[in-house]
């Protein structure tokens, strides 16, 4: 085995050698928060299959796996000779990928279930011939295969070319986020869940929000959060920083955006145009955009173009696009104009201050918040919109007027409108009033009834959304 795989096999030497040397969980030492996914017990690795974790890069997906794995050796009692996390950084292709596979497969016991990590997979030329090939021979009939990538779209269409051989479970694939914001707001006390738990029970089940006032001083700390979630985002490494420093460093925006650039350039795409592109879209964000309305403002002479790198930064978890709701479909209206705007909040500052060629990231992002204008509503309506995107079909509304997001479940809709302010006016909601039903997010400080629709506290509304 090569010494670049032995340092993320140490629990073969003990769970303790595990703990003190392992790349991943060192980087959790000393930091003020951990957070451990739902996922770490979800996936289920000890059921024989092929699975498959997604997410955009630095979300956290390696550091899952490594407890996964202890969870396995401390929890499951599994023998650590039958684990193997293998990481593809240096794995040029498949025939190299079978060969490491195939030293693991002489070490482990035939008759014992095995659990295979091989994580960041896409960066294997043709990694699906060599998983299709220990499949067809039956090695997952034994034991569990995790891959994991950051090209969702391309390795989801690499999973289909394997019918019938991921196993059994009803559940194959899975998708790592940033933290959610009431994953967020728990990191600083599970009490501070405790009051919106039966709302969003509620919510994710009926889509109602019954009337509720909060005490002054928990809705003080959930405003307060919040504006701190519209700085850090979901990141771990920018919320440890923020809450160690009270300000986030130049290098962990860096980090994030080389990733971004260097998925674009991965895809033989150019760093110029996703400059333009992204400079064309931050004082269109949450607004009714074209491919050609956003060629129109670049030197890039297709709307095809503009459509790649679209789909590129949305696979990989860079920007949400919401299509219109045909309301008689409930389906996307494609030829209609989209909506476009960023997954996380920091993302958002990482990019402004890339097209903005400003390197105090961080004072930029204050000011970004401080400013109340256009920029400032597109990050907060951001927010709410692609939270609730994980859980739910989302849209929004183009007819007379506009509604910021129509959520889907079951034979209807939900119509919700976001107001970065505490004044509700006529003209605001002159679409969303004509509905029998819908919701109102704005800075208010409890959940009531205007009209016949009911009012949220943003940050209440981003809580009960994922």
């Amino acid at each position: 085995m090569k010494d670049d795989y032995i340092v993320h096999n140490m629990f073969w030497k003990g769970v303790d050698e595990f703990r003190e040397r392992d790349p991943h969980l060192m980087r959790l030492e000393g930091l003020p928060f951990v957070h451990e996914s739902a996922l770490k017990k979800e996936i289920p690795v000890l059921t024989p299959g092929i699975y498959m974790l997604t997410g955009g890069r630095q979300v956290g997906k390696s550091t899952l796996l490594k407890l996964i794995i202890l969870r396995l050796l401390e929890e499951e009692e599994i023998q650590p000779g039958q684990i193997y996390y293998l990481p593809c950084e240096t794995i040029a292709d498949y025939n190299q990928l079978l060969f490491e596979i195939d030293q693991f497969r002489t070490t482990i016991d035939p008759d014992r279930h095995f659990i295979l990590f091989i994580d960041e997979v896409s960066y294997v030329r043709d990694w699906d011939r060599a998983v299709k090939s220990l499949a067809d021979e039956g090695m997952f009939l034994r034991g569990s295969a995790v891959i994991t990538g950051s090209d969702t779209c391309i390795i989801k269409e690499s999973m289909m070319k394997f019918p019938g051989r991921r196993g059994k479970s009803p559940r194959q694939d899975f998708h790592l986020y940033p933290l959610s914001f009431y994953e967020y707001v728990s990191l600083y006390g599970s009490g501070l869940c405790d009051p919106v738990k039966n709302l969003k029970k509620n919510f994710h089940e009926n889509l109602s929000v019954p009337e509720e006032v909060f005490d002054a001083g928990y809705i003080k700390e959930l405003y307060k959060l919040f504006n701190q979630y519209l700085i850090t985002g979901g990141f771990m490494m920018a919320l440890n920083d923020y809450e160690q420093n009270r300000q986030i460093s130049p290098a962990t925006y860096k980090t994030y955006i080389q990733w971004i650039v260097g998925d674009i350039l991965k895809r033989n795409k150019q760093e110029h145009y996703l400059r333009e592109i992204i400079n064309a879209l931050f004082p269109r964000l949450s607004s009714q955009v074209s491919w050609h309305s956003i060629a129109g403002a670049t030197s890039i002479a297709h709307h095809q173009t503009i459509s790649d790198y679209i789909n590129i930064l949305s696979e990989s978890d860079v920007l949400s696009v919401l299509n219109a709701l045909r309301e008689d479909k409930l389906q996307a209206a494609p030829k209609k104009a989209k909506k476009i705007s960023f997954r996380d909040p920091f993302v958002f500052h990482c990019l402004h201050g890339w097209i903005k060629g400003n390197s105090d990231y961080f004072k930029l992002s204050q000011e970004v918040l401080s400013s109340k204008n256009d920029l400032t509503n597109a990050l907060t309506e951001g927010v709410p919109a692609t939270l609730l995107k994980r859980r739910f079909p989302v849209y929004y509304i183009k007819a007379e007027g506009e509604v910021d997001i129509a959520l889907v479940k079951g034979k209807g809709f939900l119509p919700i409108e976001i107001k970065n302010s505490m004044t509700i006016r006529p003209k605001d909601i002159k679409q969303i009033i004509k509905y029998p039903e819908g919701i109102i997010a704005n800075t208010g400080r409890r959940i009531m009834e205007y009209k016949h629709l009911r009012v949220v506290p943003l940050p209440v509304l981003a809580m009960i959304a994922a």
